[in-house]
């Protein structure tokens, strides 16, 4: 299939999810131009190896490019970046950016999220959120100055800043509001032989406890005062408390968020509530549920891009993450909540439902975690019934 040589594709967002939208739609046959608009001014650059690899490399990496320039290039993508966006017009068709109004016939939204913030922490001298290559590079500066640091948050970002810190001999404690770290990731089994990685390692982990004030000086953070009335000393906080659809320059649009998330709502097919206008990464919340991890953003981003061309696929990819932590591979396969939990066999955790597995934990177990991913993948439907397309989204044709 081909599109008008003249429609314009802008894709507003310049991650992952981003760049695979417009590689989704020149591969599902769009031959018009394609702009890709960021507000940071790096090219789109890989997300995972900035609380990884960025943090712990004894030499600074560069960052980390999902694709050269001149590959880009070669998809014919003109790449706008350092320009931020401001608003959406759908009736008009047209993005109001810090460069003017970009007009548009086809838009992917894939604008992500920003890492979330606690109030009176913001702009504090020594305290810091990791979302970004720069916000990493800053959370590296800090930990080589450090002996002390406290990280807010015991999920996958908190947990792989411990252990970078860890590495670096650093005395790290880590704060979580739950009663149980990973709730909303894992189950409760899994939770715990995760957080006895970080006990192994030297983690001091406090649950049920938040900052209820942080001292700083001119050279940075000098205390963090917990809600137990515990006062820790430290010299860097890390918040890793979550991220936010990056939304708020859709007020006033019709595009429909979702009240909970407030990510963009959209269906399998990426569609959302505006005619020509998909989503696709952090910021999309697929029939009302959002998917954090890579390989959905990926696979999201894709297939806005195909279906923007007319493809006419629909979203099924399995949930997928990975982690390292204190050296040892941690990964994410399929739904790994609200189902019965059992280790199967030493860092094997699998989930079933109905006496069906839906998911699996693994720690250093790559073999029984392919093995599940593939089964899961192999029943995930991957394209649309004969569809119409109606202004707010894709609907079934009918006979």
């Amino acid at each position: 299939m081909s599109t008008p040589p003249d429609r314009h594709l802008l894709i507003v967002g310049a991650g992952l999810a981003g760049l695979r939208a417009a590689e989704g739609a020149r591969g599902a046959g769009w031959s018009g131009p394609i702009t890709i608009v960021g507000d940071e001014p790096h090219l789109p650059y890989d997300r995972p190896p900035l609380s990884k690899a960025v943090l712990a490399a004894e030499e600074l990496p560069d960052v980390p490019a999902l694709r050269s320039g001149e590959v880009i290039e070669e998809l014919r993508v003109r790449h706008l970046s350092g320009v931020r966006v401001h608003g959406l017009d759908t009736e008009g068709r047209t993005v109001t950016t810090s460069a003017g109004e970009l007009g548009y016939d086809a838009l992917v939204i894939a604008t992500g999220s920003a890492a979330t913030t606690l109030p009176g922490l913001t702009g504090l001298p020594g305290v810091h959120v990791l979302r970004r290559y720069d916000d990493a590079l800053a959370v590296r500066a800090s930990l080589a100055r450090s002996r002390r640091v406290v990280i807010l948050g015991a999920g996958f970002i908190g947990s792989e800043i411990a252990s970078a810190a860890r590495a670096r001999g650093i005395e790290v404690t880590v704060v979580e509001a739950s009663g149980r770290p990973l709730e909303r990731a894992v189950g409760p089994l899994a939770a715990a032989r995760l957080m006895g990685l970080h006990a192994d390692a030297g983690v001091r982990l406090l649950t049920r406890t938040t900052v209820s004030g942080v001292r700083t000086s001119e050279r940075g953070v000098d205390e963090v005062e917990l809600s137990s009335g515990e006062t820790l000393t430290a010299d860097a906080v890390v918040l890793g408390i979550g991220a936010r659809p990056a939304t708020a320059w859709l007020a006033g649009s019709n595009v429909a968020l979702d009240p909970r998330s407030g990510g963009v709502l959209c269906d399998r097919s990426l569609a959302t509530s505006a005619p020509e206008v998909w989503a696709a990464g952090d910021v999309a919340c697929v029939e009302g549920e959002r998917s954090e991890h890579w390989t959905a953003a990926g696979e999201q981003g894709r297939v806005a891009g195909a279906n923007a061309a007319g493809a006419g696929e629909l979203f099924a990819s399995v949930p997928f993450a990975w982690s390292a932590w204190h050296g040892r591979r941690i990964q994410v396969v399929g739904e790994t909540t609200a189902a019965d939990e059992e280790e199967r066999e030493p860092g094997f955790i699998v989930y079933r439902r109905d006496g069906i597995e839906v998911g699996a934990v693994g720690i250093d177990s790559p073999g029984p975690i392919a093995r599940l991913r593939r089964a899961l993948t192999a029943a995930a439907p991957s394209r649309i019934a004969p569809h119409i397309a109606l202004a707010g989204g894709i609907a079934p044709a009918r006979e």
